[in-house]
């Protein structure tokens, strides 16, 4: 069985560095991409089963572009993407109460930054053992 695949999609590269480190620690395939579009270009490349993603790089909005350009790839439709970010706290929104619209905010779960290390690989796991057992075609 092969390893399950991320990709990390954030401009801080440190943090992607420390990211990496914790998920090949935990035998997931890491990619890496520090914007957008070559988040986009890589998620062709790889079909990573799960995208994590940040909201807020070279625009405000970028990771919310980059999730609806994944969604709209027949190819990665069912790629599972995770959008991790620190402008909730910001704006004064609960995560747990923010309605996901699938047109919107096409993605399957929000997390805001930081994230404790344990409950990124369980939400990982979680999201990831959905679509193994959901989404097979």
């Amino acid at each position: 069985m092969s390893k399950p695949r991320i990709l990390l999609i954030d401009d801080d590269e440190a943090l992607l560095g420390s990211l990496r480190d914790l998920l090949e620690a935990f035998d997931y395939e890491v990619y890496l991409a520090t914007n957008g579009p070559a988040g986009l270009s890589q998620a062709q490349e790889t079909k990573p089963d799960l995208v994590i993603l940040d909201v807020m790089m070279r625009t405000d909005t970028e990771g919310l572009e980059i999730a609806r350009r994944l969604r709209s790839l027949p190819e990665l439709r069912a790629t599972r993407i995770m959008l991790v970010t620190g402008m909730l706290k910001t704006l004064g929104i609960a995560g747990s109460s923010l309605t996901i619209d699938p047109q919107w905010l096409p993605v399957d779960l929000i997390l805001e930054k930081p994230v404790e290390p344990d409950m990124l690989i369980k939400e990982i796991r979680r999201l990831l053992k959905n679509k193994h057992s959901g989404d097979k075609k």
